[in-house]
């Protein structure tokens, strides 16, 4: 991929194989973020059409990337689960959060970087966004005391609830049977 980068004051231009987009300095540049200038970043955002959007999540920083990744099109929150500048704290932040599509866990769940984390293993199977086959193949993963805290859970799919319950009450069964053997 071609590219050329061009600051100015108060803009960053981007070239990107032949088309030209320009962005506020503020939507590329990695910085700390008040209040006003985050309501100001959204206003912008809102303006972008979808190409616009899905540059700006490969190239924003970590604000723009925390708004785009809600937006509804899933072309523009799949660009933000590809973008080189997400790290391992943005993705368990939106392995946490319920405001985030479901296509956006699942790429998550398809990370095998993201998925040696424990903790990012765990947000997913608590998160209720998260689809029920994926959240039964990574509980598999988990330990007993993170099962027993499944089953006993509200808020997420009854189906992972009762297959925690199950995994529980086989488990105990399980030792019951050796503790007769001896």
């Amino acid at each position: 991929m071609d590219e050329e980068k061009a600051m100015s004051e108060e803009t960053a231009e981007i070239k990107i194989e032949g088309e030209e987009v320009t962005f506020p300095k503020e939507l590329v540049e990695e910085e700390e973020l008040h209040e006003e200038k985050r309501k100001s970043i959204y206003q912008q955002i809102l303006t972008l059409g979808i190409s616009g959007k899905v540059q700006l999540a490969l190239k924003g920083n970590k604000e723009a990337r925390s708004i785009l990744v809600k937006d509804p099109n899933k072309l523009v929150c799949s660009a933000v689960m590809k973008s080189p500048k997400l790290n391992d704290a943005e993705a368990l932040t939106y392995a946490k959060s319920r405001n985030v599509s479901d296509e956006v866990l699942r790429l998550i769940s398809m990370n095998k970087t993201w998925m040696r984390s424990h903790e990012i293993l765990v947000a997913l199977v608590n998160n209720p966004r998260t689809p029920v086959g994926i959240s039964m193949q990574l509980m598999l993963k988990l330990n007993d005391k993170e099962i027993a805290d499944i089953a006993k859970a509200k808020g997420i799919p009854g189906a992972l609830v009762s297959s925690a319950r199950r995994t529980i009450a086989a488990k105990a069964h399980k030792l019951e049977k050796k503790g007769q053997k001896h």
